[in-house]
């Protein structure tokens, strides 16, 4: 009796859960950006369109920022687990484990990801008064002169940060690290020179490299980048296993039904791979990144354990 109760649960659960992959969507979903309109996460809005082209209900963004993504993750934390309102992410989900001291909720037991988007390069660029062309000479240089060299990000505890942070503990050297309100300003000061060098993402960077206003000298991926491709990576130039990169994606509560997640990431797969949502990526100086659902939360983990180890080897504070 106890194992045909346990074979009639399952067998319910598995047909509401296809009652469920039938009728959901059946009213408009909502789309939460952790972040201020006009960021890179701007790319969600023609994947919002295609969403609603192909599952037949309005799929709408609904900004909430604040708190490095925090109030946003929050929000959709406590939201009914239906599949109605979905969380959109950036590299700031592995990153706030590490960078926070508290956080309202738990990034991998209460966020299934829905889909990666896309992802993007990060590169290490110096003012063209800096006299290197190189990490290794940059390392050279830093060791003559402790302290002196500085490095501009978009602000304490973001990507960018810690990139220089785990810069200086793996080559051993000292520099300054000047936070900014964005990477607008970082990337502005670096120009001037009056910042020497920082990590930055690479759409607005592009520009001012080819301008001759900011040189390359390595990129932050494991594999070089197409549109820079004689620049070799920071792990070929002698720090192995440096990675740091942008993310985007789309998740949700773990508690919203399997069928639902199938659903999305089954409908995410063929809007990545169209030629318009590639195009308008491009554009804005990413690709996509489509992942099997089951490798998507392995990835994350592994991601949220690197940063665990990197700011604990280099003594980072949470705030």
């Amino acid at each position: 009796m106890k194992h045909l109760c346990m074979f009639l649960l399952c067998l319910s659960a598995a047909l509401c859960g296809a009652v469920v992959a039938q009728t959901w969507p059946a009213r408009p979903v909502r789309i939460v950006i952790a972040f201020a309109p006009g960021g890179p996460l701007e790319i969600v809005r023609p994947v919002a369109q295609k969403l609603t082209e192909a599952l037949g209900q309005p799929f709408v963004i609904d900004y909430k920022p604040g708190g490095n993504s925090v109030i946003g993750g929050d929000f959709v934390a406590k939201a009914p687990a239906d599949g109605y309102t979905l969380l959109t992410f950036t590299s700031s989900l592995t990153l706030n484990p590490s960078t926070q001291k508290a956080l309202p909720y738990d990034t991998i037991k209460d966020f299934t990801t829905v889909s990666f988007l896309a992802r993007g390069d990060i590169i290490l660029v110096v003012n063209p008064s800096v006299p290197v062309k190189a990490l290794k000479e940059l390392i050279t240089l830093a060791k003559a002169e402790p302290g002196k060299l500085n490095f501009a990000s978009s602000g304490t505890g973001g990507s960018l940060h810690l990139a220089g942070e785990w810069l200086k503990m793996l080559a051993g050297i000292e520099m300054t690290h000047v936070p900014y309100k964005g990477a607008g300003p970082a990337t502005a000061d670096v120009v001037a020179g009056n910042a020497n060098l920082a990590f930055l993402s690479m759409p607005p960077s592009v520009p001012m490299i080819k301008a001759g206003k900011l040189r390359i000298i390595g990129v932050a991926s494991l594999k070089r980048t197409t549109t820079f491709p004689d620049t070799p990576t920071i792990e070929e130039q002698g720090l192995p296993k440096f990675e740091v990169v942008s993310f985007y994606g789309m998740s949700a509560r773990t508690a919203v039904p399997r069928p639902v997640f199938a659903k999305l990431n089954e409908s995410m797969q063929k809007i990545l791979a169209m030629d318009d949502i590639r195009q308008a990526f491009n554009n804005s100086g990413v690709d996509p990144w489509y992942m099997p659902q089951n490798e998507q939360q392995r990835w994350l983990e592994q991601d949220i354990d690197k940063w665990q180890k990197v700011t604990r080897a280099i003594k980072y504070q949470p705030e």
